[in-house]
């Protein structure tokens, strides 16, 4: 070997070296050592930054990892909600120890539930600077169902997040019109008859009792003048578990307690003197939620079953919606949303139960 190649393996083997000693040092149940620097552990993963290759950051199961140490201190947050500052380091049994200037707490592994660099920010306080988010939203929407036409929407959100709850406020309206297949004899014209006029506004809070569980209310107010809906109302509470809680997935399931209420008019001229009694039921309320967000943008469903305890099979509304989002590139606060909406009464006065609701959206949001 010449002395020049000798020269080059000795100094790339010193600057890994040097990299490594002050590096954070991740040792796995399988042998393996990662040499880096924590980011961040979240959600039963510990981030890591590669100390010598520009290879990004990596994440590793806390199940899988053997011990942490840490050069620099780190904000570590444990699982009794705990927040220590201090280094973590290798301590007896495989459990860590936490160094700060405080106490020196020894935690196993699964223990750590969360961690940040004292340059930044806390999740409090990050959720507090962006406590309110806001939405508007335009639509075109193509209906099929009771009625086939073009309509055209407008809706508005207000959304609150807290590291323990979360509030929605929203409200949607629709309105169009349809020209008439035939021609209206007197004028010998075609006509354009209302096909849509529905409102539909309320709220939606949820309490996190645990990273698992929540509490849950919601309401849902308005009409559907098309059909001959004078004034709904839903309310339902209950609890909920979140089955998947990452940063861009989320899978919950909802389960309570549920009041119907609706008034009708024959709006349309269509009842004659049929018009229903106003009804009422108490029942039960279903719900599953699910998004996924990509660098692009995201997909979202919705699914909501509500069955009145009197006639569980005979008596309910179920609605579903999914739609995906694109980012529009350039502009920050701007998104395209294409979707879809059923709505299914089992007990209607209009002519068709099903209601399915295709749409595209304008979607301006901000903070």
């Amino acid at each position: 070997m010449t002395a020049n190649k000798t020269l080059i393996l000795f100094s790339a083997a010193a600057l890994a070296c040097a990299a490594n000693a002050s590096a954070d040092v991740i040792k796995c149940k399988d042998g393996s050592i990662f040499f880096g620097e924590v980011t961040g552990i979240e959600g039963g993963l510990v981030s890591v930054k590669n100390a010598v290759e520009d290879t990004g950051t990596i994440k590793l199961k806390q199940s899988e990892i053997l011990s942490i140490e840490t050069t620099n201190p780190l904000y570590v947050r444990t699982a009794d909600n705990s927040t220590v500052l201090g280094r973590i380091v290798p301590a007896e049994g495989g459990k860590l120890r936490i160094e700060g200037e405080t106490a020196k707490p020894v935690v196993d592994i699964s223990q750590l539930s969360g961690s940040w660099n004292p340059s930044e920010k806390s999740p409090e306080e990050k959720l507090a600077e962006h406590k309110w988010e806001f939405l508007i939203e335009g639509s075109f929407i193509g209906k099929t169902g009771n009625i086939e036409s073009l309509i055209t929407g407008i809706g508005a959100e207000a959304l609150r997040k807290s590291a323990d709850d979360s509030l929605k406020f929203y409200a949607k309206y629709n309105y169009g019109k349809t020209k008439d297949t035939q021609k209206d004899p007197v004028s010998n014209e075609y006509e354009w008859t209302k096909s849509a006029d529905d409102l539909h506004c309320g709220f939606d809070y949820a309490y996190g009792t645990s990273d698992t569980l929540f509490l849950f209310a919601r309401s849902d107010l308005g009409f559907d003048r098309i059909k001959n809906i004078r004034f709904l109302s839903t309310s339902a509470a209950g609890v909920g578990v979140n089955v998947i809680n990452d940063d861009n997935w989320h899978l919950s399931f909802r389960g309570g307690l549920s009041y119907r209420y609706e008034t009708y008019k024959d709006y349309m001229g269509t009842l004659g003197n049929d018009i229903p009694d106003d009804t009422s039921a108490l029942g039960l309320d279903f719900g599953l939620h699910h998004d996924y967000a990509w660098s692009w943008g995201k997909v979202v469903t919705d699914i909501a079953y509500t069955p009145a305890f009197d006639d569980f099979l005979g008596d309910y509304i179920l609605t579903h919606e999914s739609y995906v989002e694109f980012k529009v590139n350039g502009i920050d606060n701007m998104d395209i949303r294409f979707g879809m909406k059923n709505e299914y009464r089992a007990e209607t006065p209009a002519a068709e139960h099903l209601d399915t609701t295709y749409y595209a959206k304008i979607v301006f949001s901000w903070k």
